[in-house]
């Protein structure tokens, strides 16, 4: 395995290995996506009139549909597109895609998350799809590592020109057998000397057909799939002379892009942005786990992970959030009534700096919620104010500093309170993080 995994960097590095993935590059247990895709479409109300999984409606095998009559295409291509953007599973994965230095990248996905994720890393690329009944537009330029190629055989949603049914396969066969690809496609996989297969189910009588225009006899392949009949693939994986690497395409991902950036070979990205998060260390699991996300799409995160000593000036704060971006306060029972908290959402307040609040849950709606907050401070300070008394001789600097801190909280709370309430701030779903954080991702996008 490692003397192919060392063959197959040194053909990534000379431009000789092209990459083709499908929508299986991902685990989906039991079923393949297509599987998990239909039980979806089914299961929404919107689209349960249109859409029927029975057997004369629904070809698994050939991961194929038969549309009922007067049900129109660009119906089921809407119910399809908006699974494939819920699917955030694949960012990871094909984040890694586009830092790995492939010239050319053959997707059997009809979406756009790999375009978008390029583009979100600021990446240089060129994007170009078959369609299934015309022919096809010329790629501006030869595919390189600088300037990778993205090519979605199997259509583009976007166009509305998707191979969804026997008769848009049909059409796209009969195409592609009177249109070759283009040039410069062709000339890039008569060159290559490794073929990457990720989250393709080959076994299928067109992916097959497909795989024989797109290979060529004589050369070395290399293939990760997953989700397939071992027998059924191993019978293929010969009859088409293709080494199988392993079951999983997401570990065998995971080895060429360690193995890459062990060898300084990944493409430099710089952070999409940067931020600081203001929270309750209380609320750390959940925010460790945001930040795990944050740092995956690319977003440089900043953050305390221990309790600010009692006589740490508000100065080090600053100079922490001089240089980001946008400074994201979690709003919860905990941060709310946190004077640290609320002293740094005040002083970004004073300091102009741009937030971008979250609420865990209800707490910042609670009608009493000032009074909660008041009776905390006083709390707090009848509490400090006990150990000072019983601390008379001894040095109690630090527990002064806290009082004046729990006086400054009543004092600025009601304003931080205020503007919490006028800026736009959304809810966490903690059950459905990663929608979450991914929502997150597209107001600093927006808002940057």
């Amino acid at each position: 395995m490692e003397d192919q995994l060392s063959e197959i960097i040194k053909d990534i590095y000379k431009e000789n290995c092209v990459l083709i993935i499908g929508p299986d590059i991902c685990d989906f247990g039991d079923k393949s996506f297509f599987e998990v895709m239909c039980d979806d479409c089914l299961n929404n109300n919107q689209y349960k009139d249109i859409f029927d999984y029975a057997p004369q409606y629904v070809f698994l095998n050939e991961e194929l549909l038969q549309l009922k009559t007067g049900i129109k295409e660009i119906t089921v291509l809407k119910m399809m597109q908006e699974f494939y953007q819920k699917q955030t599973v694949f960012d990871d994965p094909l984040l890694k895609i586009s830092q790995i230095p492939f010239h050319l990248i053959i997707s059997l996905m009809p979406d756009d998350r790999l375009k978008r994720i390029f583009t979100e890393q600021k990446l240089d690329f060129n994007y170009g799809y078959y369609p299934t009944n015309e022919v096809f537009k010329k790629i501006p330029e030869k595919p390189s590592k600088q300037t990778p190629l993205i090519y979605n055989l199997l259509g583009d949603f976007e166009e509305r020109d998707v191979v969804i049914t026997f008769a848009d396969l049909f059409s796209f066969l009969s195409n592609i057998m009177k249109h070759d690809l283009p040039d410069v496609i062709q000339e890039s996989l008569k060159k290559a000397s490794s073929f990457i297969f990720l989250g393709v189910h080959f076994e299928r009588w067109h992916a097959q057909l497909l795989l024989k225009l797109i290979i060529s006899k004589g050369l070395n392949y290399t293939i990760s799939k997953n989700g397939n009949n071992d027998d059924v693939s191993l019978f293929v994986g010969r009859r088409l002379e293709l080494e199988l690497l392993g079951n999983d395409p997401l570990d065998f991902l995971n080895n060429i892009y360690q193995s890459c950036k062990t060898k300084g070979l990944l493409k430099s990205i710089p952070a999409r942005a940067r931020v600081f998060i203001s929270y309750s260390h209380k609320d750390m699991a959940v925010v460790k786990a945001m930040v795990v996300i944050l740092k995956t799409h690319n977003i440089e995160v900043i953050m305390d992970e221990s309790h600010m000593a009692g006589g740490q000036k508000i100065n080090d704060f600053i100079s922490k959030i001089e240089n980001v971006d946008f400074v994201i306060p979690i709003i919860s029972q905990f941060s709310l009534f946190s004077r640290w908290v609320i002293k740094e959402i005040n002083t970004c307040l004073e300091e102009g700096k741009k937030l971008l609040p979250y609420c865990l849950d209800e707490t910042i709606s609670n009608k009493d919620i000032n009074e909660t907050a008041l009776n905390v401070a006083r709390s707090s300070i009848r509490e400090i104010n006990q150990k000072i008394q019983q601390n008379e001789m001894g040095n109690i600097d630090d527990l002064v500093i806290e009082r004046k801190m729990w006086s400054d909280y009543n004092l600025e709370f009601p304003t931080v309170l205020k503007e919490l309430k006028g800026m736009k701030y959304r809810q966490i779903d903690e059950a459905n993080l990663p929608d979450s954080v991914q929502l997150m991702i597209q107001d600093i996008d927006s808002t940057k």
